[in-house]
C-alpha cells in the first residue's frame, strides 16, 4: 500500500498543503508545535474517519475556516483509490466521506481502504495504562480489518448508551422498565456475537507474532512476552445468551451504579513476563519493549491478512527508544511506506530510503513544508493530486 498523494485544506495549522510522498520513510522534523503530527493525523483521518489525538473534529478545523479536508490518493493491490474526509462542523452533517469521489452513506465504507498503524509517546504507556488504551489498540486493528467487526462496535456502543442512560434516570429515582431494557440488551448482545470471536483470534495471532517481536528486539530468550484475551465470559459459554442473562442479573446492582458493570467495554488484554504482570513487574526498558513488539506486531498482522504492509505512522517515538530498540524498528519497518515525526533529522541517521521534510510556522501562523532532502527517486503521479477535489 502505497499514498501517492496527501492534501489538506484548513486542516489545523494548514491552509492548504499538497505533497507526494517518499514510498519509504518520510522524515517530518521541525519545532514542537510547528505541525508534524497535524500531516499524520490527517492520514489517520482517512483510514479511520477520526483523529487518534481528539474525539472532537471541530478542534481540527482551522480557526477562522467553515471546512477542513484531508485526501489521500494511494495504490493497494495494483488498484488507485481516493478517500476524501471533508469536516463542516456548521452543518447537520458534520463528516463526509468520499471514496472514488462516491460519497459514503456510512462511516464503515470507509475501513479497509487506507490501513494505518499508528505509534506515538503514548502507545509507550499499553502496559501502564488501564484497560481501555489495550481496547482501543484491539479496535483500531479489527476495525480496519473487518467491517463488521467496526459494525458491531457501533450497535454496541449506541445499545450501551441507552442502557446506561436508563440506569442513570433509574438512580435518580425513576421506574425501571423492564421491557426497554430487555429490548437495549438484546441490542447489546447481538453484535457480542461478532465481537468476541474476532477478539480471541486476533489477540492469539497478535500474541504469537508479538512474543518473537519481544524476544528479537530484547535479545532474551529467557523473557517470555504473553498477551492474553481477558474476556467477559469463558470460551465454552453460548455469548448472546450468556450476556443477555448477566445483564439482566446484574439489573439492580448497575442501576446503584448508574452504569453497566459487565460486556465487552469493559474486557482487557493481559500482558505478562514470564507469566507475572507486566505493570506491577516490569522495567521502564521491559515496558518500552513490549510496547514497540505489539505495534511491530500489528504491522505484520495486517501484512498477513491483506498481503500489503499498511501505512506506518511514528509519532515523535525516536527519542523515546535507546539505540537497540531504534536500530530494530528501523529494520522492522524496511519496504513500509513511513512518514516520521521527530525534532532532530539525524535521529534517523541510518534509514536509507528516504525523504525528509522541515516543518515550520509562518509568522501568521500557517504550517509550511519544504523538502529539505529528496532522498532515492521514484515514480511520480504528475495527475494525482489534481484528482482530489475538494470543492
Amino acid at each position: 500500500m502505497l499514498i501517492e498523494s496527501l492534501k489538506l485544506r484548513d486542516f489545523r495549522n494548514y491552509g492548504e498543503l499538497e505533497m507526494s510522498p517518499h514510498p519509504g520513510i518520510n522524515i517530518l522534523f521541525g519545532q514542537n508545535g510547528s505541525g508534524k503530527t497535524n500531516l499524520l493525523e490527517a492520514v489517520h483521518y482517512c483510514a479511520l474517519g477520526r483523529s487518534h489525538r481528539t474525539s472532537q473534529d471541530r478542534e481540527v478545523v482551522r480557526k477562522g475556516a467553515e471546512m477542513a479536508a484531508v485526501g489521500v490518493q494511494l495504490r493497494k493491490n495494483g488498484v488507485r483509490t481516493d478517500v476524501q474526509v471533508k469536516l463542516t462542523p456548521g452543518e447537520i452533517r458534520k463528516k463526509a466521506i468520499f471514496v472514488d469521489r462516491k460519497r459514503a452513506s456510512r462511516l464503515s465504507e470507509l475501513m479497509g481502504h487506507v490501513q494505518c498503524v499508528i505509534f506515538s509517546p503514548e502507545d509507550l504507556m499499553l502496559v501502564k495504562e488501564g484497560p481501555s488504551i489495550r481496547r482501543r489498540y484491539l479496535d483500531m486493528m479489527l476495525s480496519q480489518l473487518s467491517t463488521s467487526y467496526f459494525t458491531a462496535l457501533q450497535q454496541y456502543q449506541k445499545a450501551l448508551d441507552q442502557r446506561n442512560a436508563m440506569l442513570r434516570e433509574a438512580k435518580k429515582g425513576q421506574r425501571l422498565d423492564h421491557v426497554m431494557l430487555d429490548a437495549f440488551e438484546e441490542a447489546m448482545a447481538i453484535p457480542c456475537g461478532t465481537i468476541i470471536p474476532l477478539r480471541r483470534r486476533m489477540v492469539q495471532h497478535t500474541a504469537f507474532v508479538a512474543g518473537e517481536k519481544y524476544e528479537s528486539i530484547s535479545g532474551r530468550p529467557h523473557e517470555v512476552f504473553s498477551m492474553t484475551y481477558d474476556c467477559c465470559m469463558a470460551d465454552t459459554e453460548d455469548i448472546v445468551s450468556f450476556a443477555k442473562d448477566a445483564w439482566k442479573k446484574s439489573r439492580q446492582e448497575d442501576v446503584l451504579k448508574g452504569s453497566t458493570s459487565f460486556g465487552v467495554h469493559r474486557e482487557d488484554i493481559a500482558l505478562t513476563l514470564n507469566e507475572r504482570e507486566m505493570k506491577v513487574f516490569a522495567s521502564q526498558g521491559q515496558i518500552r519493549t513490549a510496547a514497540l513488539s505489539m505495534k511491530l506486531a500489528q504491522l505484520e498482522v495486517f501484512r498477513g491478512e491483506t498481503g500489503e504492509a499498511p501505512i506506518l505512522l511514528l509519532d515523535d517515538v525516536m527519542s523515546e527508544l535507546d539505540m537497540t530498540r531504534r536500530t530494530h524498528l528501523l529494520e522492522e519497518i524496511h519496504g513500509v511506506q513511513t512518514f516520521i515525526t521527530c525534532t532532530d533529522e539525524s535521529d534517523l541517521d541510518g534509514c536509507k530510503e528516504r525523504r525528509s521534510y522541515q516543518v515550520s510556522m509562518s509568522r501568521d501562523g500557517y504550517a509550511r513544508l519544504r523538502e529539505n532532502s529528496s532522498g532515492e527517486d521514484f515514480a511520480a503521479y504528475q495527475d494525482s493530486l489534481d484528482d482530489l477535489d475538494f470543492d
